[in-house]
């Protein structure tokens, strides 16, 4: 994601987990567009009347778009990943001096993040009968 379009101002780099990849490989793509979700080849808008649509289409209301967001972190934490690498996947800025001196870009541990996640996501969505969770 280009600074222009990221709150902290930085350029964003985000690797995608399997998943997610496998998902959109499956979108159709309008020719000449660089967009994986366009409307008519520009940026894809108008959240609102999209987010209406798909609380329409799920029957679920009384949420927000951010909601995702804080059930992706939630999830994260769940699935063992880093308190560390869930913040960056989110593209928070780390303050203090590890903001300062730590200019690793956590890219690998971010796909790591991403896949945790997607196979906590896949897990709950589509469980599998023959596991069964393990008491702690």
């Amino acid at each position: 994601m280009p600074a222009s379009r990221n709150k902290t101002k930085n350029d964003l780099t985000r690797p995608l987990s399997a998943a997610a990849l496998a998902v959109l490989s499956k979108v159709p793509r309008i020719a000449g567009s660089d967009f994986v979700f366009s409307a008519g080849g520009r940026r894809l808008g108008g959240m609102t009347r999209r987010k209406r649509e798909i609380d329409e289409a799920s029957g679920v209301t009384g949420w927000m778009l951010h909601d995702l967001r804080r059930t992706a972190r939630s999830l994260m934490s769940r699935a063992g990943v880093p308190s560390e690498h869930a913040e960056r996947t989110l593209g928070h800025t780390i303050r203090g001096v590890e903001g300062v001196y730590d200019r690793h870009s956590y890219r690998a541990e971010m796909l790591i993040a991403y896949e945790k996640l997607a196979t906590l996501i896949g897990q709950i969505v589509d469980p599998q009968p023959n596991v069964i969770a393990m008491a702690r």
